[in-house]
């Protein structure tokens, strides 16, 4: 029991010290709708909690923690991609989730996310927005760190790309 105890504890600390990351990549991976964003989180940590044994320690904690998240939200996003779309006829339901939903640049940089045809794409993206460097984004990914470099070029690239079709809407 008392080991029960300690475990919850220190999943909670985890969470606490991961909470930027997991809100990243909610941000990332919904349309930033409050239900959206929440169930997103839920799923995380349910899946967070139930691998929680499973963490060896082999890379830190905020990396462990960044690729189960991301590997839950691309499995999240293709479910729901499977899904009829609906659209909102009220935009008085956003409310602030975090700063960076609120920020007209960041709405602007998640707009072009959400154009991105690939979840990969989304991903490596992700990454590289919160400041991971390559060697950790490629061992997250899974590919080379030559391989990151070019995958990243490519997704500035079809951001330009996205941003000049966005201004002509």
């Amino acid at each position: 029991m008392q080991a029960e105890a300690h475990q919850h504890a220190e999943f909670t600390q985890m969470l606490r010290e991961c909470e930027g990351t997991l809100v990243k990549v909610c941000l990332c991976f919904t349309d930033r709708e409050r239900e959206d964003f929440r169930d997103l989180y839920q799923e995380i940590a349910c899946t967070l909690w139930n691998s929680w044994n499973s963490y060896r320690g082999e890379s830190s904690l905020n990396t462990w923690v960044t690729q189960v998240a991301l590997n839950v939200a691309g499995q999240e996003f293709r479910k729901r991609s499977r899904m009829p779309q609906f659209v909102a006829l009220d935009e008085s339901i956003y409310d602030t989730i975090a700063d960076e939903a609120t920020d007209i640049r960041f709405q602007r940089l998640y707009s072009l996310i959400d154009r991105l045809e690939s979840d990969e794409d989304r991903k490596l993206l992700f990454l590289y927005l919160d400041k991971k460097r390559l060697r950790e984004i490629a061992v997250i990914a899974g590919i080379t760190e030559a391989a990151v470099k070019q995958k990243l070029y490519r997704i500035r690239q079809q951001l330009l790309e996205l941003r000049e079709q966005f201004k002509d809407e």
